[in-house]
């Protein structure tokens, strides 16, 4: 009976770790759409969001796989308090780990509420794709400040 139990839960919880999984896939793969179909409408709405310049965002995107990648390292980079030359040094160093590995490769705890929201796909932010940067968000991009609770 405790087998039993113990491999029922064992299933639980591999189903999810696979569902926050798919969650934050299926964010970069909308991300990408979005991206894919205006790039220029996608890099003002990175610049705006991450209050990233052109030459950074540019930078970025020569440097990482797909534009969702270049959002989520401004992302890390924001959320880990670490420059975003060295986030995506680390994404170099880390790629085919997965976000998690690169998360905690850059201070993010597991366990913690900003490592939740990665694994959950809950960034804080969709792009729309419509081509004029529209951004749907809760925040634009920029932490609260824990002391006086305002971005």
């Amino acid at each position: 009976m405790k087998f039993r139990h113990s491999l029922l839960a064992f299933a639980l919880v591999l189903f999810t770790c696979g569902l926050a999984h798919a969650d934050l896939d299926a964010s970069l793969r909308s991300l990408n759409i979005g991206a894919e179909g205006d790039i220029g409408g996608y890099r003002t709405w990175v610049g705006a969001h991450f209050g990233a310049s052109g030459p950074d965002i540019d930078l970025v995107l020569r440097s990482v796989d797909r534009p969702a990648d270049a959002a989520l390292c401004f992302w890390l980079s924001l959320h880990s308090s670490r420059s975003i030359d060295v986030v995506i040094h680390e994404y170099r160093d880390h790629r085919g780990q997965g976000w998690g590995a690169l998360a905690k490769s850059l201070g993010i705890k597991p366990g913690s509420a900003d490592f939740k929201a990665l694994k959950r796909g809950d960034l804080g932010w969709h792009y729309d794709g419509a081509g004029d940067g529209h951004v749907k968000s809760k925040g634009r991009g920029q932490k609260k400040n824990k002391k006086n609770n305002h971005a």
